[in-house]
């Protein structure tokens, strides 16, 4: 009985290290789904186009990683949660969708900042921060102002700080929420521009 019980506590110790020494998956996230429920905008000629182009985003992005914020000062940075695509440019497509989605009386068009027309208005959009944070919140902050296409009177700078709360635990959820931040934002230069 003693050698199979002792062997019984040798089997669970060796099964319980090799579960415990399983490498971590790395999971790739994408901002801008492809199943949402929104539908590509149907552009139209007769409309306004307005060029959107995100100019500078902070180094701590510019690269695959997803960012956690743990402490006023700290940042942490996830080997095992990616970004499928480049941030700038699924953060681009993402802000002209919404736009488009909002106003179908204009045709929100994503560029790069030197492939903009220059018969075009632009609105130029920097961001300072994106990620979530320890204080279970997905944040965007930054600044967007529009040049007319004429370059004609001043140029209004606009700040945005905009924060969604997260409910859950998880990147997964993490992302959903700074997805929705992108459409408050969206909303935002909407309003602001019809102001304007």
């Amino acid at each position: 009985m003693k050698p199979i019980l002792i062997a019984s506590i040798v089997s669970i110790i060796l099964l319980t290290a090799c579960s415990a020494n399983t490498p971590q998956k790395t999971q790739y996230y994408l901002l801008n789904s492809p199943t949402s429920t929104s539908t590509a905008p149907i552009h139209n000629k007769n409309n306004q186009n307005i060029a959107i182009t995100l100019i500078e985003l902070p180094d701590y992005l510019k690269q695959p990683s997803l960012v956690l914020q743990l402490s006023s000062h700290q940042l942490h940075y996830s080997h095992f949660h990616m970004w499928a695509e480049p941030l700038q440019s699924s953060f681009l497509e993402a802000l002209s969708q919404d736009l488009n989605d909002i106003n179908s009386r204009v045709n929100y068009i994503s560029t790069e900042a030197s492939n903009h027309e220059t018969s075009t208005d632009v609105v130029f959009v920097k961001v300072s921060a994106f990620h979530a944070t320890h204080q279970s919140q997905a944040i965007l902050t930054g600044t967007f102002w529009l040049q007319d296409k004429d370059f004609k009177g001043e140029i209004a700078e606009h700040n945005f700080n905009l924060t969604v709360a997260l409910n859950q635990d998880g990147y997964e959820h993490a992302v959903e929420q700074m997805r929705k931040s992108v459409g408050q934002l969206a909303k935002k230069i909407a309003n602001t521009l019809a102001v304007e």
